[in-house]
């Protein structure tokens, strides 16, 4: 799996891991500054006129491609041309948005409600500004919202869809025990031993907030990986009883792993949410079309499309034109 962003550290400052193999990615994208170039047009006999030409820009990973189509399919569909264009990292596609394609830059990225808060909390205020985001998804959108207003940015509505940081146990584990929830895990009498990378045990969104939050008590720590294969093959084998995750890996099913819900919000609101150049965030059609994408999609959804392209190496297009067609968004 493709490491995302792993806000475990107090304040504005987010720890971005390096990529790893194998199911999704990191919201944070990659370093890559080289653009490469897909094209969604939308083409039917009943088609609504011509609005004009919107450019989606992406971060160079799985589940960015499948959202950045899923936005083209519903724009194609509403009568906008459309062109998505894979940008690169935060650093790049944030200046590229504050542009628009009017001036050589992006219209729309498909964002991580929080970390997008986040990131440009550090730019206005600095890297150690005190955070804004929070487990509350309308607190963090009335943030979020406002500092993207002073960079030329409307946030839209944020999608119920999540891509953060989480923590799984394997399935017989849950099903034997009767957890869904990590309050449930509190009344388990066994040892637990945690997994997940080397920072987990100083950081507040990691085993202090487990043992503060929801008072989980561990017999030890083992340091893997933020999210990737070695703590997914840990949890799975036994070696840790839980380990930490991210919510939309289309590999966790795959091997047997269930992620426990988040029920008293330790997590950052790291929700889908689209982020558009405030020049084109006023068109009523655009902002429906692209709203009605993230409506209809859930966590599961997106689990089971990055399972689609990170594990059975599926197209991002092709992907995204199976499930807008199944919701009728494309």
């Amino acid at each position: 799996m493709q490491l995302r962003r792993l806000p475990l550290a107090a304040g504005a400052t987010l720890a971005v891991f390096a990529l790893g193999a194998c199911a999704s990615s990191s919201s944070s994208g990659s370093s890559s500054t080289a653009p490469s170039t897909a094209v969604s047009t939308a083409s039917s006999a009943a088609a609504p006129a011509a609005k004009g030409k919107v450019v989606i820009g992406t971060f160079d990973f799985g589940e960015s491609k499948i959202l950045a189509n899923l936005y083209a399919l519903a724009l194609g569909k509403a009568g906008y041309t459309t062109e998505v264009k894979t940008v690169g990292a935060r650093e790049i596609t944030e200046p590229a948005l504050e542009k628009g394609s009017s001036d050589g830059g992006v219209d729309v990225v498909p964002e991580y409600l929080a970390t997008f808060t986040e990131f440009l909390n550090a730019k206005k205020n600095g890297k150690g500004a005190a955070a804004v985001a929070s487990g509350d998804v309308d607190k963090t959108l009335t943030a979020g919202q406002a500092l993207a207003q002073g960079y030329g940015i409307s946030l839209l509505t944020p999608s119920a869809a999540t891509d953060e940081n989480s923590f799984a146990v394997t399935k017989k584990f849950a099903t034997e025990n009767h957890l869904t929830t990590l309050s449930d895990l509190a009344s388990y009498k066994g040892d637990l031993i945690l997994g997940g990378p080397s920072e987990c045990p100083t950081r507040p969104f990691c085993q202090p907030g487990l043992q503060s939050t929801y008072g989980l008590k561990f017999k030890s720590f083992k340091a893997l990986d933020a999210g990737g294969p070695l703590t997914k093959q840990a949890i799975s084998q036994g070696k840790v009883t839980i380990g930490l995750v991210f919510s939309s890996d289309g590999g966790i099913a795959a091997l047997g792993l269930q992620v426990l819900t988040d029920d008293k919000h330790l997590q950052n609101a790291d929700n889908v949410v689209a982020a558009v150049n405030s020049k084109e965030a006023g068109d009523a059609a655009l902002a429906a079309a692209l709203n009605s994408v993230d409506a209809a999609l859930t966590t599961d959804d997106l689990v089971a499309l990055n399972k689609s392209v990170d594990v059975d190496r599926k197209d991002p297009e092709a992907v995204a034109k199976e499930y807008a067609a199944s919701k009728g968004i494309g």
